[in-house]
C-alpha cells in the first residue's frame, strides 16, 4: 500500500511539473497535507488506501474546533481534495474520500483595494531623493530605487499583475511599441495585457538606470541595486515603503494593487469578460466579485451621504404621510 508521505510528494511532484503550481502553493498544500498526515496518525492510519470519508469529515471538525478560520480550514481540506483527485486520476485509490465532504460556510469576504483617488495620490506623489526615503542609501542608489519602484507601483495597477507574474518578467517580454506586457501566469499560462502610458513612461524612466547596473545576461525586467532579479520579498519591502513614505496608512500588499485594477476596470468599463482575460483568471466568477466590491463602497456612501437616508436614520419615523 502506498504511504502518506510517498503518496505527497508524488502529488506534489504532479503538480508542480504537469500543473504548472507555484513554489508557494506547493509550501501551502504540502503544509496542509503534513497536517492532514499528522491527524491520521492520531487514528491509526498510514496509508491513503485507509482513509475514509469519515476520516475527512473529522479532520475538518478538528480543525473547527482548533480555532481556526473557516478560510483556513477550507484551504486545508482544498488540498486534500486536490490529493485524493491525484490519486484517482493516477489509479492510486480506488475511491475518492474527500469529494462529497463540505467545506465550512463562510461569508463571501470582497476584495480589499485601493479606491481610484488614493492610486493617484501615490502615483502622482513624487518623493525627493536623498532624505533617507530609501533607507540611508547614497544619491544614485536612491534616484535608482526610486525610479524602479515607481515603475513597479505603475505596472501592477496598470496590468493587474500578480506579484509572481511581476517578478519573473523578463525585460523582452515588455513591448513598448505595441504598449502591452507578456506575463506567465498559473499553470504556466501566458496572456498579453495592456501596458498603460503612466506605466510605459514609469518603465522607460527606468530602464537606462536598470541598464546601467545590470550584467547583461541578466533578463529580469525588475532588478535590485546589485543587479540581481528582485524577489518576491523584496517587492513586498520596497510597496510597504513606497506608501509609508506617502502617508498611506492601509495595509499595501502586491494583490490589493491587483485587486485596485481589478475593480476600477470592471466598474469604469463594464466588460467582466474582457477583465476576466487580463486577469488570467479562469471562472468568469471571480472576476464577477470585483463588481460587487465596487457595490458595496456605492452602498456606504449613500447611507453616510444620501439626504433622505440620513433623515430617515435621523428621524426614525416608519410613519406613512396619511397616518
Amino acid at each position: 500500500m502506498l504511504g502518506l508521505e510517498e503518496a505527497f510528494d508524488r502529488f506534489c511532484t504532479y503538480m508542480r511539473a504537469e500543473r504548472g503550481l507555484s513554489p508557494r502553493t506547493e509550501k501551502t498544500y504540502r503544509s496542509a497535507l503534513e497536517i492532514f498526515a499528522a491527524y491520521l496518525a492520531e487514528q491509526g492510519v498510514d496509508c491513503a488506501e485507509q482513509v475514509t470519508m469519515t476520516h475527512v469529515r473529522g479532520f475538518v471538525m478538528s480543525q473547527n474546533r482548533a480555532g481556526l478560520a473557516p478560510g483556513t480550514t477550507d484551504t486545508r481540506l482544498a488540498a486534500v481534495r486536490s490529493f485524493f483527485r491525484f490519486l484517482c486520476l493516477k489509479e492510486l485509490v480506488q475511491a475518492d474520500p474527500a469529494m462529497t465532504v463540505p467545506g465550512l460556510k463562510i461569508g463571501q469576504r470582497l476584495p480589499s483595494f485601493f479606491r481610484e483617488e488614493q492610486m493617484t495620490f501615490m502615483l502622482d506623489q513624487k518623493i525627493r531623493c536623498g532624505h533617507g526615503e530609501n533607507g540611508g542609501h547614497g544619491p544614485e542608489e536612491d534616484i535608482f530605487l526610486a525610479y524602479r519602484d515607481q515603475a513597479i507601483m505603475e505596472l501592477f495597477y496598470s496590468s493587474g499583475l500578480r506579484l509572481s507574474e511581476l517578478t519573473d518578467l523578463d525585460l523582452d517580454r515588455v513591448y513598448t511599441e505595441d504598449k502591452t506586457v507578456r506575463v506567465t501566469g498559473k499553470g504556466s499560462k501566458e496572456r498579453i495585457v495592456p501596458l498603460g502610458e503612466a506605466a510605459l513612461k514609469a518603465v522607460q524612466e527606468y530602464l537606462p538606470l536598470r541598464n546601467a547596473r545590470t550584467p547583461a545576461q541578466e533578463t529580469a525586467l525588475f532588478v535590485s541595486r546589485t543587479g540581481a532579479r528582485l524577489t518576491p520579498r523584496n517587492v513586498e519591502l520596497r510597496l510597504k515603503r513606497y506608501a509609508a513614505a506617502r502617508g498611506v496608512t492601509e495595509r499595501m500588499h502586491p494583490h490589493k494593487l491587483r485587486h485596485s485594477f481589478a475593480t476600477v476596470m470592471v466598474n469604469n468599463s463594464g466588460d467582466v469578460r474582457a477583465v476576466q482575460k487580463m486577469l488570467g483568471h479562469e471562472k468568469l466568477s471571480t472576476t464577477q466579485l470585483y463588481t460587487h466590491a465596487d457595490l458595496a463602497s456605492i452602498a456606504r456612501s449613500y447611507h453616510r451621504f444620501h439626504p433622505r437616508d440620513r433623515m430617515a436614520g435621523l428621524t426614525g419615523s416608519t410613519e406613512s404621510p396619511g397616518s
